[in-house]
């Protein structure tokens, strides 16, 4: 369970935060004046979460690449004018999405 504390309290009561951090039964995000500012949580949570970004970084750079492939030979004002054509597309989505709300 992921829960927010104040920084005070966590300075004062670190030994028994880092009890429950690395058991796993919490994590904590630290505030500061109101601030979020830091997070604790276990060293096998970190190390997930740094694998996992490290392997969504290596995805997306094997997508760019896949991508720079496919479109080498194709005109650089070609590809623009798609992608300007896909975010006009977009917008137009999120008017009608906006519109229906109201």
């Amino acid at each position: 369970m992921v829960k927010t504390i104040d920084f005070e309290y966590a300075a004062k009561n670190l030994k028994k935060l880092l009890i429950e951090v690395r058991s796993g039964v919490n994590q904590y995000i630290l505030k500061d004046n109101g601030q979020e500012m830091a997070v604790l949580l276990s060293f096998n949570d970190f190390q997930r979460f740094s694998e996992s970004k490290e392997q969504a970084k290596k995805r997306f750079f094997e997508m760019v690449d896949k991508i720079h492939q496919r479109t080498k030979d194709v005109p650089l004002k070609e590809i623009e004018d798609a992608v300007n054509e896909a975010v006009a597309a977009a917008k137009q989505e999120e008017l009608k999405e906006l519109e229906t709300h109201i």
